[in-house]
């Protein structure tokens, strides 16, 4: 449990997103940093369109999205790895946003597209790209991981 939430790997949560309202304090002044800086880009979220691909011999995982990205893009099929944040604000019925670590990816046309299969059920959020590098990107989930356990949440206090 972290931050009274069943996390479960990389991607969802056992609940749906909505329900989970419980702020996580982000674990340095660097990723709070980060996450205003990703609050001050709100107007760039977009909803990814939804897509099947699946190879001669893989499919994507659900609830593994960057693997699959990274996957998918090593495949060398004209897909690159795009990291970035789901945006949930929660109607503003909380004090606070949440960003949660999502990776889809671009084809040769430039368009993103979500492929990693979805629970049923689960809510269309928009996305935000990270504006990281890999190795950054993965700094941060790390940070994330060893404050709280198993959480690939970052949190800003918008009041």
């Amino acid at each position: 449990m972290v931050c009274g939430v069943k996390i479960q790997f990389m991607t969802l949560f056992s609940t749906p997103l909505s329900q989970n309202r419980h702020y996580c304090k982000p674990p340095s002044r660097k990723l709070a940093k980060y996450a205003e800086s990703l609050y001050a880009r709100i107007g760039e979220r977009q909803y990814i369109k939804r897509a099947m691909i699946q190879l001669d011999d893989w499919q994507p995982v659900q609830n593994q999205c960057h693997a699959n990205a990274m996957i998918l893009e090593t495949y060398g099929e004209g897909f690159s790895a795009v990291h970035g944040w789901l945006y949930l604000d929660y109607a503003g019925q909380t004090d606070f946003v949440r960003f949660v670590a999502h990776s889809v990816v671009k084809n040769q046309q430039g368009d993103l597209l979500d492929f990693t299969p979805a629970a049923t059920g689960t809510a269309h959020y928009p996305f935000i790209t990270a504006a990281l590098s890999n190795s950054e990107y993965e700094a941060v989930l790390n940070a994330l991981l060893k404050k709280y356990g198993a959480t690939n949440c970052l949190d800003y206090l918008t009041k």
